[in-house]
């Protein structure tokens, strides 16, 4: 990652409207360009004077350039910075920069630890719903089409499993696999088994949270597929599990009342 920073001064009586100016039209295009991580403007007042930066993350070289043109080191001004600043400076610093937060990955971490286990807003986890189910009760199916708890269970595990390939680098497991794996035949559940089942979902969730436990946020960015970062596929596994547990829990009322 790579730090680009920006260096102005202004008069303390336009500081203002100088900040105002950056806030929008003055780091929008930052904001705009493929690769840029962050934005932000750093302000500091000087008696009369009033100094600020733009500090902007990239992912790479290629991605300032997309910003700058040909010269990455050359500062880029707006028309309206001529109404503030008081002198140009010609060139920008650059520094290689290494991200050590890891405050949003502890953040999906605590968010899948509490839908697995409990403790979320939902008031309902999959330990929750999982815990008092038998093997009758699992591979029930109210209807012709249905899937049974112990098929959500399984459909779960296997998305699950498929982060988990992506987070080792096997980026065609899901290709391979989708097919066969997606969802199984009643039989081959049962094949299976309940209790394997619940311990191939336990796995995965240990197995998650291992490889998240050492990434930084960075991370989180990154591509696993044109267009597709860990970020979005982590936050849809548990939009994901959240979904299908509201499904388990309607078919365990429907199990509880059948006739």
């Amino acid at each position: 990652m790579i730090t680009r920073t920006w260096h102005g001064r202004t008069k303390i009586s336009d500081a203002d409207n100088y900040l105002d100016f950056l806030r929008t039209k003055g780091t929008n295009e930052y904001s705009e360009t493929p690769g840029n991580i962050s934005v932000k403007v750093q302000k500091k007042e000087d008696g009369d004077f009033c100094h600020f930066w733009t500090v902007t993350e990239w992912r790479d070289w290629d991605s300032i350039r997309l910003f700058t043109g040909a010269d990455a080191e050359k500062a880029k001004y707006y028309p309206e910075d001529k109404q503030y600043l008081l002198e140009f400076e010609e060139h920008v610093d650059h520094v290689e920069a290494f991200e050590l937060t890891n405050v949003k990955v502890k953040r999906y971490i605590q968010q899948l630890d509490l839908l697995y286990s409990g403790g979320n807003w939902l008031g309902e986890s999959l330990m929750e719903k999982l815990s008092g189910i038998n093997d009758d009760a699992a591979f029930y199916e109210p209807f012709e089409g249905w899937n049974s708890i112990a098929a959500l269970v399984w459909h779960c595990q296997y998305w699950r499993m498929t982060l988990i390939k992506r987070l080792e680098g096997d980026h065609g497991y899901r290709d391979a696999t989708v097919a066969e794996k997606n969802f199984l035949r009643t039989d081959k559940l049962q094949e299976r088994g309940w209790y394997n089942l619940v311990q191939d979902l336990q796995f995965t969730q240990d197995k998650i949270i291992e490889y998240l436990s050492d990434k930084h946020d960075p991370f989180l960015s990154e591509e696993f597929a044109q267009g597709y970062t860990f970020e979005y596929f982590i936050e849809g596994i548990i939009e994901h599990d959240a979904y299908h547990l509201g499904q388990i829990g309607l078919l365990i009322k429907m199990y509880n009342n059948r006739s």
